[in-house]
């Protein structure tokens, strides 16, 4: 099931990477194959059923304001799948490395300070009007960053690390 999530995986990263977008296509089966797997090894339905609505829920808010892509959390949702309520685990790590990720263009682009004072504008015009509005980008042409390298970098640091 390792060989068959990492090879779901990289694919997704791949099609992000290319597209900047993971086809529905490509979600949908891995979710089939997935609960197939599951299902013929006993996994519980109420624990897959978490590890499907935990990302759901905590990654909407993000998707609403434009700042996370509607297949980076179908995505999380597949890996819920095995990982039932251990997918914040994966939610967690896969934050941490995109933070990471970042910071990193961030630095590299000479663009921290900026990026920082757009976000504090951001946080600044929601506070103000007194409600969540979708996070625009002042330079739209800037699109780097991919969510799904942060899921598959945290996937292989449980895998890596035995807790898969």
């Amino acid at each position: 099931m390792n060989l068959w999530m990492l090879t779901y995986l990289l694919t997704a990263v791949f099609y992000d990477w290319r597209d900047f977008r993971i086809p529905n296509w490509l979600n949908g089966a891995a979710a089939a194959v997935m609960l197939g797997f599951c299902l013929q090894r006993g996994f519980e339905l109420s624990s897959m059923a978490a590890g499907v609505l935990i990302p759901f829920f905590g990654c909407i808010l993000l998707f609403y304001c434009g700042m996370l892509g509607g297949g980076d959390i179908k995505m999380l949702m597949v890996l819920g799948i095995p990982f039932g309520d251990r997918i914040i685990r994966v939610m967690i790590l896969s934050f941490l490395w995109n933070g990471i990720i970042a910071v990193w263009i961030l630095w590299k682009r000479r663009s921290f300070r900026l990026r920082m004072s757009y976000l504090y504008d951001y946080v600044s015009n929601c506070l103000l009007d007194r409600r969540i509005s979708k996070y625009e980008n002042p330079n739209e042409g800037s699109k780097y960053m991919h969510f799904s390298i942060g899921i598959l970098a945290a996937y292989l640091t449980l895998l890596l690390g035995g807790e898969i």
